[in-house]
């Protein structure tokens, strides 16, 4: 199995068109967002820039520090980009980046793929300053059930195994910090199953920690069973479950 960053840097000319939902989750985070005058932003998972480009046009800011596994989206995002961004090609979980340096610490569809997040999760808030405020999106285990229940009948494919959105609160809710929170649904269709794998490969999401299993004969099934579980006249639909997170780091030590 090849690493996840293989998959996305392999995505950087098409993430941009097919990441829909992406885009929508990101316009979510921003409406949070609020427009100040903020010294150090550091964004995880930049991606092709569907936060960047609408922060930097709309706040105020003396460094923009943006984390991301693929050293392709980088470079595309560094030629749009202008003076007082820097970036930085590393996995979330080991950034090198000093503790508490940002006031503002964002990330959008992007920190469910942490590794051993029962560990790594809590301590990405060690870059954020006292007081600084973070706004996150993650994907949770509602989504794409319907392709991981397909999967299972027909043993085509494998699905990344998603947390719940409570692991990621009851973390949060250790740390004192002040936090809000909401899970938001999303339901998005899709012209056929081919169009659905077809999608996830596009964005580089496609990404398992199992083998695959393939063939004509299993990838036929596959499709058929999808089309009559969750199809109707206007294709077949996926589910996209989503926990939007917002907070401010007011305590350094867990309570309770």
């Amino acid at each position: 199995m090849k690493p996840l960053k293989y998959y996305f840097d392999r995505a950087v000319e098409t993430y941009e068109k097919a990441g829909k939902i992406q885009k929508k989750v990101a316009e979510e985070v921003l409406k949070k967002i609020e427009k100040k005058h903020y010294s150090t932003i550091i964004e995880i998972g930049s991606g092709r820039g569907f936060l960047t480009i609408p922060l930097s046009e709309t706040l105020s800011f003396e460094k923009f520090i943006h984390v991301d596994i693929s050293f392709e989206f980088l470079k595309r995002l560094k030629t749009n980009s202008i003076n007082k961004h820097f970036f930085i090609n590393a996995c979330a979980e080991a950034m090198p980046i000093k503790d508490s340096l940002a006031d503002l610490l964002i990330s959008s569809s992007t920190l469910h793929w942490i590794q051993n997040p029962e560990k790594n999760f809590i301590k990405l808030f060690d870059v954020l300053k006292k007081n600084g405020k973070f706004h996150f999106s993650i994907f949770t285990s509602g989504t794409l059930k319907e392709l991981k229940e397909v999967s299972e009948i027909t043993r085509f494919g494998s699905v990344y195994p998603l947390k719940e959105a409570d692991f990621y609160l009851k973390i949060i809710q250790k740390t004192g910090f002040h936090f809000d929170y909401k899970i938001k649904t999303y339901r998005e269709v899709y012209d056929s199953p081919t169009d659905l794998l077809l999608t996830h490969k596009l964005t580089g999401t496609n990404y398992t920690k199992n083998s695959k299993f393939s063939g004509k004969n299993s990838f036929k099934n596959f499709c058929d069973t999808y089309k009559r579980l969750f199809g109707n006249h206007e294709g077949i639909y996926a589910t996209y479950e989503v926990l939007f997170i917002e907070g401010q780091k007011l305590s350094l030590f867990p309570q309770g």
